[in-house]
C-alpha cells in the first residue's frame, strides 16, 4: 500500500509535496480547504526564508499556547491526546505555529513603506458613517417621510411605524456604522456629504425607496486599525500575484489551479 508521504498533492515550481503533509496541516487548521491554503503556505514559506523572517522561540510559545486556548487544551495532558487522536505530533503543532508567525510577518514585509501611500490614495474607501434608514415601496410616501424627518420628526419613530425593512424598523431604522464600500453607491454618494444629523432622500434602490439619517460620520483617518487593514489588503494582492507566478498544479485531483481557475481532466 502506498503511504501517504509518497502520494504527490502539489507541484509549485518544479517541488512536489506530500498528501501526507498536506493532511497533518488540515488536521491542524479543522478543515480540508487545505490544498490552496497548504500551497499558499509553502510560497509565504518560501518567502520568509528568503527574506530571513524567522519567529523567535517565545513568539512560537506564545502562538503555541494561542493555539491551545482556542481550542480549549489547558493542560500538557489535553494537547498530547488531541494530536494523538488526530495522528499527529508536538513537531506538526510547533510547524502549524511557525507558519502562522511567518505569515504576519510576510504581511508585515510586503507592506513596509506602502501602507500611507495606499491609504493615501484610496483614503474616501476607509470613510465611514453611521445611518439608519426608513425603507418603504412608494416613492410619494418616501419623500412625505423624508420631510417629516427634516421637520423634527424622531427618525426613529417614523422608521418603526412606516419601514418595510424587517431587519432594521424594530431598530429604529438603525444600521450601524458602514464603510464607502458597504453601501449602494446610491446612498453612499450621499451619505459622505452631509453633517451628522442629516436626513437625505428619497433614493430608489431596486424599486423601494430609502431615506436616509446620517447618524454620526467618521472621516477616514489612519489608525492602527486602518493600517492594519491596509496592511491585510496589500498582503493578499501580494499573494494573488505570487500565486499566479507560481502555477500552482494540484496533482491530487488531477487539477490545475492557475490564477483561480480550475481546470478538469476528461481523460480517462
Amino acid at each position: 500500500m502506498t503511504k501517504l508521504d509518497q502520494v504527490v498533492a502539489l507541484q509549485i515550481e518544479g517541488s512536489s509535496f506530500s498528501l501526507a503533509g498536506v493532511l497533518r496541516f488540515a488536521h491542524m487548521n479543522g478543515g480540508f480547504g487545505a490544498l490552496e491554503d497548504y500551497a499558499s503556505n509553502v510560497l509565504i514559506d518560501a518567502y520568509a526564508r528568503e527574506h530571513g523572517l524567522a519567529a523567535g522561540h517565545e513568539e512560537l510559545q506564545e502562538a503555541v499556547n494561542e493555539w491551545r486556548s482556542e481550542h480549549g487544551l489547558y493542560q500538557a495532558s489535553e494537547v498530547r491526546e488531541w494530536l494523538a487522536d488526530r495522528s499527529l505530533s508536538a513537531s506538526d503543532l510547533s510547524e502549524y505555529a511557525r507558519m502562522k508567525i511567518a505569515k504576519n510577518l510576510v504581511s508585515a514585509h510586503v507592506a513596509a513603506g506602502q501602507v500611507e501611500r495606499y491609504f493615501a490614495e484610496r483614503r474616501s474607501a476607509f470613510d465611514a458613517a453611521a445611518i439608519s434608514q426608513i425603507v418603504v415601496e412608494d416613492r410619494g410616501i418616501a419623500r412625505e417621510l423624508a420631510f417629516k424627518a427634516q421637520e423634527g420628526t424622531p427618525f426613529y419613530e417614523l422608521a418603526r411605524a412606516y419601514s418595510t425593512d424587517a431587519a432594521t424598523r424594530l431598530a429604529g431604522g438603525y444600521v450601524g456604522r458602514r464603510e464607502r464600500a458597504q453601501l449602494p453607491r446610491a446612498i453612499a454618494e450621499l451619505a459622505f456629504g452631509p453633517h451628522a444629523g442629516a436626513v437625505v432622500g428619497p433614493i430608489a434602490i431596486d424599486k423601494r425607496f430609502y431615506v436616509i439619517k446620517i447618524e454620526e460620520a467618521y472621516p477616514a483617518e489612519l489608525n492602527a486599525d486602518t493600517r492594519a487593514r491596509i496592511e491585510g489588503l496589500l498582503f493578499d494582492e501580494w499573494l494573488a500575484d505570487r500565486r499566479r507566478q507560481a502555477g500552482v498544479h494540484i496533482a491530487l485531483w488531477g487539477q490545475d489551479r492557475v490564477n483561480g481557475d480550475t481546470g478538469h481532466d476528461e481523460r480517462e
